[in-house]
């Protein structure tokens, strides 16, 4: 969604109904060497309501000097994506490869929530590889950090965008995790989502890619004539 999650669009998709909105992915270094167009786009407008900021890097510094920065802009709840498969970002340590060496999640979680005011969630795949699927612990380490949400994708790392996301998987954490589960993937069709709605385990639903391709999602999906 980068580029597409800017002001206009996720004012748009609060008019839509939507429960909430996240900011485009933002750099922690492009953040903390004080880069302007990066900054720019931590911006959020008077009139969002409920809006996230999200961020990715690869190091407790960086990511906590950024999140303060970020708390200047007044968001409701930083994010860290730990899900983007990019090459560009995974080569740097960043996005999915951050579930590669989990061992460095709670040290990382637990420095950014000793200095920030506000929330701070996650948002990560089921893992890296079908041989390396380890949400779940990551959903524990996330819980004993303090953290306020998890939001999973239904792929993993090499799957990229390809094949279907497993909603059996993320429906299957729901009796190991203690923490408030946000499931995603493939959310494309107010069909899809109303029915999801309904039977889904999860404590809420995110929709990316299905809102670009149809604004109205958010209100078709609590449409009676969708259900």
């Amino acid at each position: 969604m980068a580029g597409i999650c800017n002001i206009p669009f996720r004012l748009l998709m609060e008019d839509m109904g939507a429960g909430g909105t996240v900011s485009e992915l933002v750099s922690s270094h492009g953040i903390n060497h004080g880069n302007q167009r990066t900054l720019d786009m931590l911006k959020i407008d008077k009139r969002e309501e409920v809006v996230g900021l999200q961020l990715f890097g690869e190091d407790a510094e960086s990511l906590t000097r950024a999140a303060l920065k970020c708390e200047e802009f007044n968001p409701g709840w930083i994010d860290i994506n730990m899900g983007c498969p990019v090459n560009k970002v995974v080569q740097k340590g960043g996005g999915s490869a951050m579930m590669k060496e989990i061992e460095k999640l709670a040290p990382l979680f637990e420095e950014m929530r000793s200095k920030m005011n506000i929330p701070l969630s996650i948002k990560i795949r089921t893992g890296w590889d079908s041989e390396n699927r380890n949400a779940a612990e990551i959903l524990k380490i996330a819980h004993n950090s303090g953290l306020e949400w998890v939001a999973i994708h239904g792929r993993t790392r090499t799957q990229q965008y390809t094949g279907l996301a497993d909603w059996n998987f993320i429906e299957g954490l729901h009796d190991e995790r203690k923490i408030p589960l946000v499931g995603n993937g493939d959310l494309h069709h107010p069909i899809l989502v109303s029915d999801r709605l309904q039977h889904s385990r999860c404590d809420a639903l995110m929709i990316a890619r299905g809102a670009l391709r149809n604004p109205f999602i958010f209100l078709e999906s609590l449409d009676p004539a969708y259900a």
